[in-house]
């Protein structure tokens, strides 16, 4: 194969020399020094096996070969210069989210239909995760993550903070005579997410909900424990049982009726949601585009 026996380098040279017709001023424009040009033309003459231009007392005169190369050569480059900016502004229009999976799920992505209204050009690619992103070994731009925004080497943007809140199906709640019998019932199933009791990312467990609303938990209640809090609020919406959820996450379920608030007690929690990233991801185009459209969401 030919092409496979010349050098590219020099075909971009060839290309510019050209353009310019003059070896000088296509150094210019290169930033290299004419004797290198010099050599990259003789180099591409050589492997080719033909003349391409004879010099003149100012510039060069193609040959009939040098021109007929210098048209598809000219083409060439300007489709590969068109090729690479393409390329760099779909990278600059690609966002990898990592994000916590009940914000992913009951907050974010019931709004994701306004912001392709309004970005269609961004792609997100969304990846669920709790611990927070490793911004050296994960190709990730941003991270929604729900803690104390403090994290070494990286800078922190605080979205909105969290209050919790016991919510049940309607069905369920029509089962009792009031919220509060549904709460003490022996028979009402109690979920719990994250390490059942002691609720670590929240930093409030149903005992803390209950000590700070007044009451206490009713040991003889069943539960039903699982990894995350989004499955729970799922399992709530079923009629399953009652679970204590984040106020920002269940907007969607309260406004479609599905999940019911069984007290106006609402405690807040010591973690908030952060958007944390690298101090140099916040200056890009694409990350200012997706954290002011998230912080007029937020601000709603």
């Amino acid at each position: 194969m030919l092409l496979s026996r010349i050098s590219l380098a020099a075909l971009r040279t060839f290309a510019e020399v050209s353009r310019q017709q003059s070896l000088s001023k296509a150094a210019i424009q290169l930033h290299i020094s004419q004797s290198a040009v010099s050599h990259q033309m003789k180099l591409l003459e050589q492997q080719l096996g033909v003349i391409l231009f004879t010099r003149k007392s100012r510039g060069i005169k193609l040959t009939d070969a040098g021109f007929l190369l210098a048209n598809h050569a000219s083409k060439a480059m300007l489709q590969l210069e068109n090729g690479l900016q393409q390329a760099c502004q779909q990278q600059q229009s690609r966002l990898c989210i990592a994000i916590i999976p009940a914000l992913c799920q009951h907050w974010l992505i019931p709004r994701l239909a306004d912001f392709y209204q309004h970005h269609p050009h961004i792609e997100l690619q969304l990846l669920q995760q709790d611990t927070l992103a490793d911004f050296n070994q994960q190709q990730v731009d941003l991270h929604l993550h729900f803690g104390h925004g403090e994290s070494v080497g990286l800078n922190s943007q605080l979205l909105m903070a969290e209050r919790a809140v016991p919510v049940c199906s309607p069905g369920l709640l029509l089962q009792h005579e009031t919220p509060q019998a549904l709460l003490q019932a022996d028979r009402t199933r109690r979920l719990h997410y994250q390490a059942g009791e002691e609720d670590l990312p929240g930093g409030l467990s149903w005992n803390g909900w209950f000590n700070q609303a007044g009451g206490e938990v009713n040991p003889h209640q069943p539960v039903t424990r699982f990894s995350h809090l989004g499955s729970a609020l799922t399992a709530a919406c079923t009629g399953l049982g009652i679970v204590l959820a984040w106020q920002q996450l269940i907007e969607p379920e309260l406004a479609r009726g599905e999940l019911i608030p069984l007290s106006d007690t609402r405690i807040s929690l010591k973690y908030s949601y952060y958007a944390v990233a690298p101090a140099h991801h916040f200056e890009r185009e694409s990350v200012d585009t997706f954290l002011n459209w998230l912080m007029r969401h937020c601000a709603q």
